[in-house]
């Protein structure tokens, strides 16, 4: 009995000793051979004042937290592309109460810049809203407040090291009004349209001489005086503007109100009963094409908008 009991343990032994052994080796490491003990670390070749260090070390960390700067709203965050058109020559959304600033970043120029201002100036609007606003009443560190003032001030490049270029939209057509010419009655309000709907042909009335077309507009560079071509044009074809009755614009600037291109228009012609179209032409004399206002694509709301039947 004990020979068999002994027979037994050599063979489990046995067994064992089988189960244990490898019978294939572990792959290589690539990491076996790796000098941990290097003192030399990599150099950081990003200028911190260039907009990609802005970005990597400010902007990215600090104000495209969820809910902020991380394409919810601009200027955006998320990447140094992003970052660059939302800022350089960028209109700003929220201005302080006396409307000092135009855009969020103008090269060569931190105190025209909203976003200096913005990281500089605890109280911008309100109290304690100064940037970031993770930690409210805590500004940013002095280092990177200088690197944004640097990169602002030697041009405010990009990535690449381009300079940016001062964009030159053309003009933008605020509002436009008819009204006699005594000034007192003015035919484009509501109250004055057919059927009451504001996108519908205002009414002439039949017999008016003459009448006056206000244009209100804006443009990002030029003076409003300066402004090259100011031209209204009318016709009884919604789309077609090629040979038809046109009025040239002077431009008045009367003392507390917005300046204003005054057209005067000559009514005697104008057919009692009939719906006349109207497109305003205007360019800054910096593009090739006029602007019009409106343009056949335009929605057929817009064009009766700007629209106008002789009373019979």
């Amino acid at each position: 009995m004990r020979k068999l009991i002994l027979f037994f343990s050599i063979i489990t032994i046995a067994l064992g000793s089988a189960t244990c052994k490898k019978d294939v080796d572990d792959p290589e490491n690539p990491y076996d051979n790796v000098d941990y003990g290097s003192n030399n670390p990599i150099n950081d070749t990003v200028n911190a004042a260039s907009i990609t260090g802005i970005h990597r070390n400010v902007l990215m960390p600090k104000c495209a937290v969820p809910g902020c700067h991380d394409g919810n709203f601009e200027p955006d965050f998320r990447t140094v592309q992003s970052t660059y058109s939302t800022l350089v020559y960028a209109d700003i959304t929220k201005n302080n109460v006396n409307g000092d600033f135009k855009y969020r970043v103008i090269p060569n120029d931190t105190a025209g810049s909203v976003l200096h201002e913005r990281i500089t100036n605890c109280c911008f609007v309100n109290q304690n809203d100064g940037m970031p606003q993770d930690n409210i009443g805590t500004g940013l560190p002095a280092a990177d407040i200088n690197n944004v003032s640097t990169w602002i001030m030697n041009g405010a490049k990009a990535a690449d090291g381009s300079a940016p270029t001062l964009p030159d939209l053309q003009p933008n057509l605020g509002l436009y009004v008819a009204i006699n010419t005594t000034f007192d009655v003015e035919y484009t309000q509501l109250e004055n349209r057919v059927d009451t709907i504001i996108f519908n042909s205002w009414k002439l009335p039949q017999g008016t001489a003459s009448f006056y077309f206000v244009a209100i507009f804006e443009d990002d560079i030029t003076p409003l005086s300066q402004i090259q071509v100011n031209q209204l044009k009318i016709s009884t074809s919604l789309d077609d503007f090629s040979s038809t009755q046109s009025f040239n614009a002077t431009f008045v600037d009367v003392p507390g109100q917005d300046p204003l291109w005054l057209v005067s228009v000559d009514a005697s012609s104008f057919v009692p009963g009939q719906t006349y179209y109207m497109r305003y032409y205007v360019n800054d004399g910096q593009h090739v094409d006029n602007v019009e206002f409106p343009k056949n694509s335009s929605i057929i709301q817009y064009k009766t908008y700007w629209s106008f039947i002789v009373e019979p």
